[in-house]
């Protein structure tokens, strides 16, 4: 029993002796282990020809799949467009595609391309604009024939560009829809100015102003073989592509292009501090920084290696400390800010609860501050650099990647090793260098600094942090046309149809009696995802208070939608969700274009009004009279001379795809407590019918419950 107690025991011991040994051995199983160096990537390199008219062309092949596509890159972008035309080059763009070319429409283009499963593209961004073809092998002959007919026979077609034009004002409608977006853009226009072409936006006026004679001026000043540089990748033999190139493109002839400089970014710093105040969020965007530099500056790889420390990735300074130990922020991190020809923005971007958005700030300030004010230890500096040199990979990766990268190096005038050469920088970047390009590049007491969140709830005022500027992002309406000159009969001959008018519905006393009405029906809306039929029932109470309350039978849906004459919102199963301030401004100007209000209004003699004419209405001769500067804008009343009733109006609204120019078709009118209503509207935006709306029931005056209006 001793024996095998003592052996026992002794066993024990030497296999503790052993744990502990090869344990300690565990703990740090890498050190003493040598790498060697990484293998220097070896990719291919794209053969580059000039063509006769000037035409710059890079081939790779690569015969790994049946496939051949072509990028383009013409020397042209945003930068160049007219201050009043805004928008101007995006929309060049995608109608050069959109709209076809003189010898097929965009339409005929598209079938082509469906049935052959490829794929041809244009654009225009800042300061590039870009085509592509994607096309298998068989098929190259007929997609490099649309590619150059659309880039030297564009079309423009006029329903294309004005389809392009109701999409941009769809995008202005909703530009404030996203705090990050909003944060983005505000950012920008303060670092370069508002009038900046990098950083201007556009504009239901600049959109407005855009004719198809803009387009093909802006066409012709920058279309042009000498101008453009075009790469191809894929399964072909480069000296038949390239004949094949030639014959495409013959007899488009070069020109003189007197392209213009770009324009000038003032590098210049100092201290700003602004506000976007949005009640309708719970959370703060902030963006903070200051214009950057260029990619060919020579501190430029160790700038990238300080920003690796800093900002960028899971093992970044920012992210650990703000979002790991102090849990302040869900995303945080910075940008390398730099430019190929013109200085980027250096920034840092952070998203915050509100209550937490001032210490945030401050948080990162403050390791803005020790990344100037001390060198990064050893393990930083080799896990930026192994980590920049590792995602290097994904420069080579892909044959398209060595392309593209190519015709970006041509177009910015870089050399083609230029991605070999900073990564031999970065491998020489030491921690001393660091921290001098942080000093000097550095400047966290002149950051740009934009906060877009609800004031109210911060931890702290915002001006803690220095004088704070409120930004306003309210949209500008589009600018109404200017109103014919009106003379004296005109004017006259307005108010005896309006005053004949106003008695037809009524009269004066009985409109002016109308403190609500309440309206019940069925109403078929045109959407983007189809027809939807709703019931519906309205409540308006005058002046400025309106409640819709609409449900999908179908569906079991229901929503409502309420404008207490001071904000608006909508009920939805999902919640309550505020509606912006267009939302609102709209809500007082359609309660006032009922009829009810709106010929209260203008039995005033001091009304504005003219009269246009005479004018058809489905069949039917119409006065036309013109109310000007009401509260509801502008508007066309077309009044039928015998029963004296409105059966159209005319007036820009605001829709949920920006304004629309809307003509509104009234009636089925009937007598409601001595007032004459139309129980059936038609409307049509922009030319196309978005809703008919069908009264079952209206009441006047009826007793209305003012909670209704109570959020």
């Amino acid at each position: 029993m001793r024996k095998h107690l003592l052996s026992w025991i002794i066993w024990n011991l030497v296999l503790a002796v052993l744990i502990t040994a090869t344990g300690e051995a565990q703990n740090k199983p890498h050190e003493g282990l040598v790498y060697p160096p990484l293998n220097q990537p070896q990719p291919p390199v794209p053969d580059k020809f000039v063509l006769d008219n000037g035409l710059i062309v890079y081939l790779l092949e690569d015969h790994e799949l049946p496939i051949i596509d072509i990028s383009v890159r013409i020397r042209t972008g945003s930068i160049y467009e007219p201050a009043d035309k805004v928008g101007l080059a995006s929309i060049t763009g995608a109608v050069m595609r959109t709209g076809g070319t003189t010898s097929k429409t965009g339409d005929e283009l598209d079938e082509i391309l469906e049935n052959l499963a490829a794929s041809v593209e244009t654009g225009i961004g800042d300061d590039a604009g870009s085509a592509s073809v994607s096309v298998l092998k068989e098929d190259l002959d007929v997609g490099l024939s649309i590619l150059a007919d659309i880039l030297m026979n564009p079309a423009f077609r006029e329903d294309k560009i004005e389809l392009e034009k109701v999409q941009h004002r769809s995008g202005i409608a909703r530009r404030n829809d996203n705090p990050g977006a909003i944060t983005r853009r505000e950012f920008s226009k303060l670092i370069y100015g508002p009038a900046s072409p990098y950083a201007r936006t556009t504009e239901y006026d600049t959109i407005n102003s855009i004719t198809r004679d803009d387009l093909v001026a802006f066409y012709q000043k920058f279309f042009r073989p000498n101008n453009i540089i075009l790469g191809v990748l894929g399964d072909f033999d480069s000296e038949t592509m390239l004949a094949k190139i030639q014959e495409a493109f013959k007899g488009w002839e070069p020109a003189e292009i007197n392209l213009p400089a770009k324009p000038k970014i003032l590098e210049t710093y100092g201290k700003r501090i602004a506000l976007v105040n949005k009640d309708d969020v719970n959370q703060t965007n902030i963006r903070m920084g200051h214009i950057g530099w260029l990619r060919k500056n020579e501190d430029y790889p160790a700038l990238v290696v300080m920003s690796q420390i800093l900002g960028i990735g899971f093992s970044s300074r920012l992210i650990n400390s703000i979002r790991v130990e102090k849990g302040l922020a869900y995303s945080v991190g910075n940008n390398y800010g730099a430019g190929y020809d013109v200085p980027g923005v250096f920034f840092i971007a952070c998203g915050t609860k509100s209550e937490a958005t001032v210490t945030a700030i401050e948080a990162i300030l403050i390791e803005v501050e020790k990344m100037r004010a001390e060198e990064v230890t050893d393990d930083e500096l080799k896990q930026a650099i192994d980590g920049f040199m590792n995602s290097s990979v994904f420069d080579y990766d892909t044959k398209g990647e060595i392309l593209s990268r190519a015709l970006r190096y041509e177009y910015y005038e870089y050399p083609q090793d230029f991605v070999e050469q900073l990564m031999a920088g970065i491998r020489e970047v030491s921690k001393a260098d660091v921290k001098r390009v942080a000093v000097e590049y550095l400047h966290p007491d002149k950051f740009t600094l934009i906060a877009v969140g609800k004031a109210s709830d911060f931890d702290k005022p915002l001006d803690t942090l220095g004088d704070v500027t409120e930004v306003d992002i309210t949209i500008p309406p589009p600018s109404p046309e200017p109103a014919p000159e009106a003379g004296e009969a005109d004017v006259a001959k307005a108010r005896a149809i309006l005053a004949d008018a106003v008695s037809a519905h009524g009269g004066f006393d009985k409109l002016k009696q109308v403190s609500n009405i309440i309206t019940k029906g069925k109403m078929v809306v045109n959407t983007p995802g189809g027809i939807m039929e709703l019931d519906g029932e309205v409540t308006i109470v005058l002046p400025n208070k309106a409640r819709a309350d609409l449900s999908m039978p179908a569906m079991g849906m229901r929503m409502s939608r309420i404008f207490n004459g001071q904000s608006a919102w909508m009920v939805m199963p999902q919640g309550v969700q505020p509606l912006p301030p267009a939302y609102v401004e709209e809500g007082k100007k359609e309660i006032f274009r009922d009829n009810i209000p709106l010929l209260t209004y203008v039995s005033n003699e001091g009304t504005s009004a003219q009269y246009l004419g005479a004018e058809d209405v489905n069949g039917k001769m119409t006065d036309v009279v013109l109310i000007s500067d009401t509260p509801g804008g502008s508007i066309k009343l077309f009044i039928d001379p015998e029963t004296k009733h409105i059966i159209k109006k005319q007036f820009q609204a605001f829709t949920e795809q920006g304004p629309a120019d809307r003509e509104e078709f009234l009636d089925d009118y009937r007598d409601v407590s001595g007032v004459m209503v139309a129980f059936h509207t038609i409307l049509i935006d922009n030319g196309a019918k978005s809703a008919e709306i069908t009264f079952s029931e209206v009441i006047i005056n009826a007793e209305v419950d003012e909670s209704l209006f109570e959020q």
